[in-house]
C-alpha cells in the first residue's frame, strides 16, 4: 500500500489512489476538499526532490501548464512547493493513453487517426502561439476521452521560445521513439520538433507500430537521424496516398522540409478529410514553395506543363529559400521538348488499343457501342448508359455507403438490403447480388449485403475468477486476451482483478480485452499509518485497507471532538505483521467525570429513627434517601456516591429527620474537592453529633415541622449498594449522647 494514500496535501488534497507513475513524478487521483471535486495531484519522487535539474524540469512544467488554457491540454489548478512535497494539482482526466487505445485496437481507423491528430495539432498550437514547446509528444502523453475528446498532459520538458533562442547544449532529452533528429542530435528544438513528433504518432496509429525501433536508445536515436522509414503503405496497404504524403512531410528530417506550424498541418488533415482522395504535390516536390491539392496522381506531362506555365521566380528570394533548386531546374531546362510529345503520343495508343481490345471482346458478348462507351469513357457522377434495350452494364456498388449507393442509382435498379454484422464500416455495402460489368435491365432489384458494423458484446463480470476461466469466457465471447498483472492485497494470485473494458460494457467482437491479474501482496507486513485525529469511521476503514484488526476505548476530551481518535497503541510508521491488533482510544468529545464514595459512621448510642436525605450543592437527591432506626441498626456506617469533573469541588449536606417528631436537622457537611490531575480525591467535613438526641425532644406545638426544598433534583448513577438497614418506629426519648463519627472518601 502506498504510504502517501490518505494524505492530505496543504490540507487540501487528499490522496485517494495512485493512478500513473513516470519518469520524474507519480500521480494520484485525489479529491479537492474545498471545491469538492475529483483531481489529479502530481508528485515529484522523494529521490529527485534535492536535484536542481529535477525540480527546474517540475516547475518548469507548472510554469508552461499554468500559461494554457485549451480544450485539449488538461488543466492546472493549484501547485505546491516546500522543503518536503512539490506538486501540480490538475485537471482529472478520466480515460486512457492513446498507447493504451492503440494496443486494444492494433490499427486505427484513418478516421479516428485523423481526429485524434487535429486535436493533438490544435493543442500544440496553443502552446506555440505562447511561445511553448512541448519536445516529449508521444502518445502515452496523450489521454484519450470516451467521447473521442483528446487531452495532451506532460510539459515536463517543454521549453520557452523566448527565454531560449541560443543554441542549446544540454543532453538530448525526449522520447527516443518519438525524437526528431534535432533533439537526438541535441540542437536547438522548436515548433517544428513537435510537428516531427506528431508525425510518428499518426505513423503510429496507422500502422500499429512506430517507424523505427532498435535494441538501444541509441540505435534508435541513430536511425531517427539518419535513416529513412518504410512507408505506412507498405505496411497497411488501405492508407490512401494523401494521408501517407502528410505523414512523410511531417516526419521529414530536415525541419525546413516539414510543416513549419501546427496550423499547417491542421488545413491538409482538414482537406484530406474532406476529399480522402487528394493527393498533395508538397513544396519539396513543387516550385513555388505551397501545398496544392489534386484529386489523382499528376501525371508527367501535366507536371512539365505546370512547371513552365509557372512565372521565373526573382533570383533574390531564391537566396532566402530552405534548400537549393538550381540543379534541378537546370536539369529541367536540358531535357528533351519531345519527351512530353512522346509521351502523350504513347499514351494516345494505349488507348486506342484498349478501346480496340474490348470492342472485340463486347462484340462477341453481343454488347453495343454505347455500352462500350459506357466503359472506356464513363460520364462520372451517377450517369449509367442505358442501351435501346433498357440494358446497362451493372456498377461497382461494394464500398459503397447505403445511402449514396441509393441516392446515385435509385433510378435505374431497386436496392435490397441484407444487413450483416461485418468488419466493414457500418452502413457500407461489402458483396452485391450481380458482379460488376454485367448487363442487367433497368429496374432490376439488386440485393447487396450492407454492414451493420462490428458486433457489440458484452463484457462478462470476471472478477474474482481464476485466469483460466476467464480467459474461457472471453475467447468464447470471441474476443482476443491480453493480460496484465500487479499486486493486489486482497485479490488472490492469479484471479482476475478487474478486466478492462469493465464488467457490462459493449465492446466489439474481436477486439482485445485485457485481464488484470494478481501477483498476491507484495509482502505480509504492512507500514502502520497515522490514525489520530481521523474520525473512527475513517480509522476502521483505513485499518481494514492495511489489514489491521482494532479496538476501541473511549476516554474523557475536550482536545478532540466525539468520536475521533486521540491516541493509538502502534506507532505511525511502525511496520508490522498483518492482523496485528491496534487499539484506538477514541475522544467522548467531553471531559471524564470522576465518582468518589464517601463513608462517614454514625454515633453509636444514638437512637431513634430518622429519614435521611443528602444534598448536592442544595440540590436533594432523592434516589439516595434513607430511613432507618439507628438504635436497632447493626451497621452504623453510611455510603454516599459523589460524581464531579476535574477542578470541581462538591458540597454535599446530610439531612436528617426525625419520623417521630418531624424536626430536621444537619448532621453533616462535607466539601468533596476533585483535582485537576489524577490527585486523591478530598473531604472536609463537619459534624453535628448531637443533632439526633435534639431533633427526639418534641416542641411544645402539635404541629411536627418538615423541612423541604423545592428544587429539581439531579439523577445521579451509583454503583455502591444502599446500606442495610431496618425501619421500626420508636417513641422513646434518648437523653443525648457524645458523637463518635468518622469519615473516609473512596
Amino acid at each position: 500500500m502506498d504510504s502517501n494514500i490518505g494524505k492530505k496535501l496543504d490540507g487540501r488534497y487528499e490522496l485517494l489512489e495512485l493512478i500513473g507513475v513516470g519518469g520524474m513524478a507519480d500521480i494520484y487521483k485525489a479529491r479537492d476538499i474545498v471545491e469538492d471535486r475529483i483531481v489529479a495531484v502530481k508528485i515529484l519522487k522523494t529521490e529527485f526532490a534535492g536535484s536542481d535539474e529535477f525540480l527546474r524540469r517540475f516547475r518548469n512544467e507548472s510554469k508552461a501548464i499554468a500559461l494554457l488554457s485549451h480544450p485539449n491540454i488538461v488543466k492546472i489548478y493549484d501547485v505546491g512547493f516546500t522543503d518536503k512535497v512539490q506538486f501540480i494539482v490538475m485537471e482529472y482526466v478520466d480515460g486512457i493513453t492513446l498507447t493504451d487505445y492503440i494496443e486494444q485496437q492494433g490499427v486505427l481507423k484513418w478516421r479516428d487517426a485523423v481526429h485524434f491528430t487535429i486535436q493533438i495539432l490544435k493543442a500544440l498550437q496553443h502552446a506555440h502561439d505562447r511561445g511553448i514547446v512541448h519536445r516529449d509528444i508521444k502518445s502515452s502523453n496523450v489521454m484519450l476521452l470516451s467521447d473521442g475528446t483528446i487531452k495532451v498532459m506532460d510539459f515536463g520538458i517543454a521549453r520557452f521560445n523566448r527565454e531560449n533562442n541560443k543554441t542549446m547544449s544540454e543532453k538530448t532529452i525526449g522520447s527516443v521513439h518519438y525524437i526528431s533528429p534535432e533533439q537526438a542530435r541535441g540542437d536547438i528544438t522548436d515548433e517544428r520538433s513537435d510537428i516531427y513528433s506528431v508525425g510518428v504518432a499518426l505513423y503510429e496509429m496507422l500502422t500499429g507500430r512506430k517507424p523505427f525501433d532498435g535494441d538501444t536508445p541509441v540505435s534508435i536515436a541513430l536511425m531517427h537521424m539518419q535513416s529513412t522509414p518504410k512507408k505506412p503503405s507498405e505496411i497497411n496497404s488501405t492508407i490512401a496516398e494523401g494521408l501517407e504524403q502528410i505523414v512523410m512531410r511531417a516526419m521529414q528530417k530536415d525541419p525546413a522540409q516539414r510543416y513549419q506550424t501546427a496550423g499547417e498541418m491542421i488545413k491538409d488533415l482538414e482537406e484530406f478529410r474532406k476529399n480522402p482522395g487528394i493527393v498533395f504535390d508538397y513544396k519539396y516536390n513543387s516550385t513555388d514553395g505551397t501545398t496544392k491539392y489534386f484529386d489523382r496522381p499528376i501525371p508527367a506531362a501535366d507536371q512539365e506543363r505546370r512547371r513552365r506555365q509557372q512565372p521565373q521566380e526573382d533570383p533574390d528570394d531564391e537566396e532566402d529559400d530552405d534548400y537549393d533548386d538550381d540543379d534541378e531546374d537546370e536539369y529541367e531546362e536540358r531535357r528533351s521538348p519531345l519527351i512530353p510529345i512522346l509521351f502523350a503520343v504513347g499514351t494516345a495508343f494505349v488507348i486506342a488499343t484498349v478501346f480496340l481490345v474490348l470492342l472485340i471482346v463486347f462484340k462477341n458478348l453481343d454488347v453495343s457501342a454505347s455500352d462500350i462507351e459506357s466503359v472506356v469513357n464513363p460520364s462520372g457522377g451517377s450517369t449509367i448508359s442505358v442501351s435501346d434495350d433498357n440494358e446497362f452494364l451493372m456498377p461497382n456498388l461494394v464500398g459503397m455507403s447505403w445511402e449514396d449507393a441509393n441516392q446515385k442509382y435509385s433510378k435505374y435498379m431497386k436496392l435490397k438490403a441484407e444487413q450483416e454484422w461485418s468488419s466493414v464500416t457500418k452502413d457500407q455495402i461489402f458483396d452485391q447480388e450481380y458482379a460488376e460489368g454485367r448487363k442487367v435491365k433497368t429496374g432490376v432489384e439488386v440485393t447487396v449485403k450492407v454492414s451493420k458494423g462490428i458486433r457489440q458484446v458484452e463484457i462478462q463480470d470476471l472478477e474474482n475468477l481464476s485466469l483460466s476461466i476467464a480467459e474461457t469466457k472471453l475467447e468464447k465471447d470471441g474476443f482476443v486476451v491480453r493480460k496484465t498483472y500487479e499486486e493486489s492485497d486482497d485479490v488472490a494470485k492469479d484471479t482476475v482483478i478487474r478486466s478492462e473494458p469493465s464488467a457490462h460494457e459493449m465492446a466489439d467482437q474481436g477486439s482485445t480485452v485485457v485481464l488484470v491479474v494478481s501477483l498476491g501482496p507484495k509482502d505480509t507486513q504492512v507500514n502502520v499509518p497515522k490514525f489520530v485525529s481521523l474520525p473512527l469511521s475513517v480509522a476502521i476503514q483505513r485499518a481494514d485497507e492495511y489489514h489491521l484488526k482494532y479496538q476501541v476505548e473511549y476516554k474523557g476530551s475536550e482536545e478532540y471532538d466525539a468520536d475521533v481518535v486521540m491516541e493509538q497503541s502502534i506507532e505511525p510508521n511502525s511496520r508490522v505483521d498483518r492482523d496485528t491488533e491496534i487499539l484506538f482510544t477514541v475522544s467522548t468529545g467531553k471531559p471524564d467525570e470522576k465518582t468518589k464514595n464517601i463513608k462517614f459512621t454514625l454515633p453509636k448510642k444514638a437512637t431513634g429513627e430518622f429519614v435521611f436525605n443528602y444534598y448536592v450543592d442544595g440540590v436533594l437527591d432523592e434516589n439516595a434517601k434513607v430511613q432507618m432506626d439507628i438504635g436497632l441498626a447493626s451497621n452504623k456506617t453510611m455510603n454516599y456516591s459523589v460524581v464531579g469533573k476535574p477542578g470541581e469541588t462538591k458540597n454535599v449536606t446530610v439531612k436528617v429527620t426525625s419520623v417521630e417528631t418531624g424536626k430536621t436537622g444537619t448532621y453533616v457537611d462535607i466539601v468533596v474537592t476533585f483535582p485537576e490531575d489524577d490527585g486523591k480525591v478530598t473531604a472536609e467535613e463537619e459534624f453535628n453529633s448531637g443533632v439526633f438526641s435534639e431533633l427526639l425532644i418534641a416542641d411544645d406545638t402539635d404541629e411536627p415541622i418538615f423541612e423541604t426544598s423545592e428544587q429539581t433534583p439531579d439523577t445521579v448513577d451509583t454503583n455502591e449498594p444502599e446500606p442495610a438497614h431496618t425501619t421500626t418506629h420508636t417513641t422513646s426519648n434518648t437523653e443525648p449522647v457524645e458523637p463518635d463519627p468518622g469519615i473516609s472518601v473512596n
